[in-house]
């Protein structure tokens, strides 16, 4: 049972149908890029890290992975132990210096202790903690059946120097663009949604998110905008009083509500 570790954070764990891993298994597993690497880690006796390259998109960076294994990575990436991999390929230590239940709990430990690092990497960042306040504040649900992070957005729980601030624009902005691209008829309402996250939001806070930002571009004097969105709230309303309303669960999966 490998460790699979996504980009946004996420970790998985990624077993072989028998005993090792197959070629065929782990080729699949990094289908979409040009290349597949191997990397020893010195310091992580009996591991190998196996990850995708061919692709350098900055929104794909794998922050927690590069800091491990000390190279740039932008995708996923599978952390094995040698008992895992087929012996006829001799890419194993001759010795298991550490069993299979001693790596799941130092690759766990490995993680969290770079994740943790990024963290207080941030929050020490005088530049960053100055900017809190005035970024949108996200509780995280947990994660959809495509391994994006779900967050919720409550609008009336922001800080007044989000709203102040110009960020909010940009914020209205990159949540209208979406909404507009995307129309939305089904709970819960997604305010924006890109490879690595979906932003989501309770039913009873639609129409005050819809409000807040059409007050925003009523300032900004953007009156088509300020059209459309009168729309969406009023179409909104009626797709919640349609009694065969699908909607989604945490999951990411739909349910139909009679």
């Amino acid at each position: 049972m490998g460790a699979l570790l996504y980009s946004n954070g996420i970790t998985e764990d990624y077993r072989p149908a028998k005993l090792v891993f197959t070629e065929e298994e782990l080729v699949t597993l990094f289908s979409e890029y040009d290349h597949i690497k191997t990397v020893r880690i010195p310091n992580l006796v009996n591991t190998w890290c196996i990850f995708g390259e061919g692709n350098t998109d900055p929104t794909e960076f794998n922050r927690i992975v590069s800091d491990i294994i000390r190279e740039s990575v932008f995708s996923h990436a599978l952390f094995i132990h040698d008992s895992e991999i087929n012996p006829d390929w001799n890419a194993t230590d001759n010795i298991l210096y550490k069993g299979y239940e001693e790596f799941i709990i130092m690759m766990k430990k490995v993680i969290d202790d770079v994740a943790m690092n990024i963290l207080n990497e941030f929050s020490n960042n005088e530049h960053y903690a100055s900017k809190a306040d005035h970024l949108p504040q996200l509780i995280a649900l947990g994660a959809t059946k495509d391994k994006r992070i779900l967050f919720t957005y409550n609008p009336d729980d922001q800080t007044q120097e989000f709203y102040t601030n110009e960020e909010f624009y940009r914020f209205c902005q990159r949540t209208y663009n979406y909404i507009n691209e995307n129309k939305q008829q089904n709970e819960p309402f997604t305010i924006y949604a890109d490879k690595k996250a979906v932003i989501i939001i309770e039913t009873l806070k639609v129409k005050s998110f819809l409000q807040t930002i059409l007050n925003q571009f009523q300032a900004k004097e953007d009156y088509e905008i300020c059209t459309n969105i009168n729309k969406m709230m009023k179409d909104w309303s009626k797709a919640i009083k349609k009694p065969h309303l699908k909607k989604t669960n945490s999951a990411g999966e739909q349910t139909n509500e009679q």
